[in-house]
Order: C-alpha cells, then sequence, then structure tokens
C-alpha cells in the first residue's frame, strides 16, 4: 500500500517527481515561523530607534523582508505587534532571572528576610539584571523598555505590570535594608539605579570612550559588566547610608 503523504506528479519532461507531503507541510510551518520572528526582531528594531509613533507596518515589513498580509496575519495590528515585543522582553526578564527571583519570594515567604539576607540577594539580582541588560540578542528589545520609562508612548498604559517586576524585586530587598522607610525615596533609588543599568548597556560606545577601551571584545564586556554592578552597588549603598544615619 502506497505511504498516503507521498504523491506524484509529472515534471515538464513528463518524467515523474515524488514530493512528500508532510516536509512540504513541515517546511511551510518552519517559514512561518521564520517570518513570525523576523518580523518581531525588525518591529524591536524600528520601535526602539524610531519610537511607536515613528515606526509605520510597511517600515516594519520592508525591515524584516515580508509583506503586509504577513504581519496581518500573525500579528493583527501594530499595536498587537507592539505588545508581542514588550512581552518577549518581560518573558526573557523572567527567564534570565527566574532563579534569584524565586529565591526572593521564598526566602520572604518563609519569613528569613533579614538585612544581611537581603543584602546578598540584592547582590545577586544586581548581577543578573546586569546580564540581563547586556545580552546582545534582546539588545533593541531593551533599549525599547528604556525609551518608553523615559519617553512614554501613547500605548504606555497598557504596557504589563510584569514590566514593573524588575522595580519591584529592588524595592523589597531595600525596604529591608533601611530602618526609617520612605517609600517615595525607596521608589526613587529603584528608578535610578535600573535607568542607571540601561543607559550604561544601551550605550556602549559612550562607555567605552569613557572607560577607555573597546566594549565589543568579549574580554572587555566581561569588564564592563563588573564595573556596571558595582556602580550600581556602590549607589544603593550611599543612599542607604545616608538613609540609616
Amino acid at each position: 500500500m502506497r505511504d498516503s503523504t507521498v504523491f506524484l506528479a509529472k515534471n515538464p519532461k513528463n518524467q515523474y517527481n515524488c514530493y512528500n507531503i508532510d516536509e512540504g507541510v513541515q517546511n511551510m510551518k518552519h517559514s512561518e515561523e521564520s517570518t513570525y520572528e523576523r518580523i518581531l526582531a525588525a518591529a524591536a528594531k524600528l520601535f526602539a530607534k524610531e519610537g511607536y509613533a515613528g515606526t509605520t507596518t510597511r517600515q516594519i515589513v520592508a525591515e524584516a523582508n515580508a509583506s503586509l498580509a504577513s504581519l496581518q496575519l500573525h500579528f493583527k495590528s501594530k499595536e498587537n505587534l507592539y505588545y508581542a515585543v514588550v512581552e518577549k522582553t518581560t518573558k526573557f526578564f523572567y527567564t534570565a532571572n527566574a532563579s534569584i527571583l524565586d529565591e526572593i519570594n521564598e526566602t520572604d515567604k518563609r519569613g528569613l528576610l533579614d538585612k544581611e539576607t537581603a543584602w546578598n540577594l540584592l547582590v545577586q539580582l544586581t548581577a543578573k539584571m546586569v546580564e540581563w541588560a547586556f545580552c546582545d540578542e534582546y539588545r533593541y528589545e531593551i533599549l525599547l523598555i528604556q525609551r518608553e520609562l523615559q519617553n512614554p508612548s501613547e500605548v504606555f498604559e497598557q504596557l504589563p505590570d510584569s514590566l514593573y517586576d524588575m522595580f519591584y524585586y529592588y524595592e523589597k530587598l531595600l525596604k529591608m535594608l533601611v530602618d526609617v522607610k520612605n517609600d517615595f525615596e525607596i521608589k526613587s533609588v529603584c528608578f535610578s539605579v535600573v535607568m542607571t543599568l540601561f543607559d550604561h548597556s544601551n550605550y556602549p560606545r559612550v562607555l567605552g570612550r569613557v572607560l577607555g577601551c573597546d566594549v565589543e571584545l568579549p574580554e572587555n564586556k566581561e569588564r564592563v559588566k563588573v564595573y556596571v554592578k558595582n556602580f550600581m552597588l556602590s549607589a544603593i549603598r550611599t543612599n542607604l547610608d545616608r538613609w540609616n544615619k
């Protein structure tokens, strides 16, 4: 009995070629996934550079080497595409920082979040955040998040709450480290520290000029990560000393 997934078709020379339907379906699915990812990557790049209002769907599909029909098929609209880019970034944040976020939550739940533990977890969280922010694969997505926080677009209000978790965990730990609670100052420091991280990671050439090295070289990039982590922790420590006087 002939395999139902295989069929014969005549070529122009009246000879028969054999085709596998399953392989054709798989190739089609792979092509659709590839188009989806290309559009997503192109959108992240353009949204990060030009902003939401300054980017058109035609620019996105041109950058992605795709069609408007493909964009509409996968995302329906520019707004949905924008949310998909942000969602991809927040998912990456959780994936990259899952172990330390779970440890913070579990330690807090068990009532073991004293000052020493909170500081140790804050050091670990900062190191993880630096790795996340310096990931080349998500360079434009992270630049987009920074852009939204500094200069919100018209769709800013609909961005997911998970975007703010990077501030929430810093705030949770800092509250354990200060004797006098001042929510406004703590939130301000959290925002300043995270934005400092974005500034360092998104403008590597400027940072390289300041530090006198090519930050694109692997060995220098690791040194820069250490510098940024220590810079952030130093800023936090300075504020803690001021609060706890």
